[in-house]
Parts: C-alpha cells; sequence; structure tokens
C-alpha cells in the first residue's frame, strides 16, 4: 500500500471515531467509559493522516521538480515508491465507508438466542444488600437474576420489581426478558435471561412481545429456574408489559 493511500484510510478511521463518538453511536460496540480514549485515537489518527499526507505531497513535488530537471538533460529517473499503489488496497476504504454511512446494530435477538445465559457467582463473602425503597424498585436484570439464583430471591420476595431490556424467543413457547452485558466491548458480551411467566405463573403474558423489541416489566420473584447455577435463569412475575424505545446505552 503506498503512504497517500494509508494516509487516508488513517484520516477516515479517525473520522468514524469521531462520528461514532459525538453521535453516542458508540454505545453499540463498546462500553461508555472508554468514550474519551476513542475521541483521542480518531483526533491521532487524523493528525498523523494529514501529517503523512502533506509529507507525499512535498515529496512528489521534489519529485516532480527533479524529474523536471533531468528531462532538460535528457535523463529519466524511475522511481519505485512513484508506482501507483494496487487497486485492491482502497477495498480497505469500504468497512470505513460503512460506518460512515449504514452505523450497524448494537446486539440484539439474534445474538441473545444463540448464547446461553449466565449469572456469574459473586465473591463467596459477597451478600447482596437491601433492596432500596421504592415501589416498584427498578433492577438491572443481572442484580435480579444474582439475587434470585445465588441467594435464593431472599431479598427479593414481596417486593415490585422494574426491569427493561428486549424479547426473545424460550424453547417452551414462553419468552424471556434479555440483556446484554459488556466487559469491555461488544465482541465478549454475555446475555442475561429472565423467564417472564403471567400473573397465574403458569403461562408468559399475551401478546408476547414481538422478538428484539424492548419492553418494560413490572413484577415480583418466583422461585424457579434453578439455583446455584451459573446457567440458571431466573423467573419473575409479569403484573404489566410496556413498550418501550430503545435505551441509547442498549448494554448493562
Amino acid at each position: 500500500m503506498s503512504r497517500d493511500v494509508g494516509s487516508i484510510i488513517m484520516i477516515l478511521i479517525g473520522g468514524a471515531l469521531l462520528r461514532i463518538t459525538s453521535q453516542d453511536i458508540y454505545l453499540r460496540y463498546v462500553k461508555e467509559s472508554l468514550k474519551p480514549w476513542l475521541i483521542a485515537s480518531g483526533v491521532i489518527l487524523i493528525v498523523l493522516g494529514l501529517l503523512q499526507l502533506a509529507d507525499v505531497w512535498r515529496t512528489a513535488r521534489r519529485e516532480q521538480a527533479g524529474d523536471a530537471q533531468l528531462a532538460g538533460q535528457g535523463e529519466h529517473l524511475v522511481d519505485a515508491e512513484s508506482h501507483p499503489a494496487p487497486r485492491i488496497a482502497w477495498l480497505l476504504v469500504v468497512p470505513i465507508l460503512a460506518i460512515f454511512l449504514i452505523a450497524p446494530p448494537a446486539l440484539g435477538a439474534f445474538t441473545a438466542e444463540r448464547q446461553s445465559s449466565v449469572t456469574t457467582a459473586p465473591a463467596a463473602t459477597a451478600q447482596a444488600p437491601p433492596l432500596p425503597s421504592g415501589d416498584p424498585v427498578a433492577l438491572a436484570l443481572n442484580d435480579y437474576a444474582s439475587r434470585a439464583i445465588w441467594d435464593d430471591g431472599k431479598t427479593l420476595v414481596g417486593r415490585n420489581i422494574s426491569m427493561t431490556g428486549f424479547a426473545t424467543s424460550a424453547p417452551n413457547g414462553g419468552w424471556y426478558l434479555t440483556r446484554l452485558t459488556l466487559t469491555c466491548c461488544a465482541a465478549d458480551a454475555t446475555v442475561t435471561k429472565i423467564l417472564v411467566l403471567g400473573a397465574d405463573s403458569s403461562s408468559s403474558p399475551t401478546p408476547v412481545p414481538p422478538t428484539n423489541s424492548w419492553v418494560t416489566v413490572i413484577g415480583q420473584w418466583l422461585p424457579g429456574g434453578g439455583t446455584q447455577s451459573e446457567t440458571a435463569i431466573a423467573h419473575v412475575q409479569a403484573h404489566t408489559v410496556t413498550p418501550v424505545p430503545t435505551p441509547t446505552n442498549p448494554y448493562e
């Protein structure tokens, strides 16, 4: 790849990073805490690309001046670096343009339905703190699942809980309230699924939300789904299921 093509690609990558951070699109791919690093990386790439491009232009002007002088003396100079870059190198621009024009969506039901729910065991000495005041109490799905699976639901008994996530299908014909959690980026996402049961605790609420649609479920903890296992799936008895817009940050 020639230096001018490399410079343009660096500038485009830097611009793409600044674009996704300025519009919060980056939250589809990485954790919120990485925003300053993305901005810094984008600025550095643009500056380095511009500096290299400027150097390429200066070098080309010097070579043209030298070639003109030698041509007057009937001589020719062939510089290997002056050869045009292979056209295939420009294919590297395609994924960058995709970010500019068609920002890929966040992970959703397609990914979640192909992964098992995982609720990591807390530290041996850790105890779930009492729920805060309020009715209902808003909880993250992974917090609810941890309390239900590793603390036998002790802190959840008799409390109304509010959780927001997207719907995915369950093998028995019901559905899960689902959310993905990032350690760093979308590549290491883990899935938390909560089985949503109806008021009689025997069937899912009707109508079942469309797959990948976002909803807020208000309900109470129900025993079931297993305990003391990372692959157990907590249950919730739903009182209401309300459609909501997709949040800016879709991950927990």
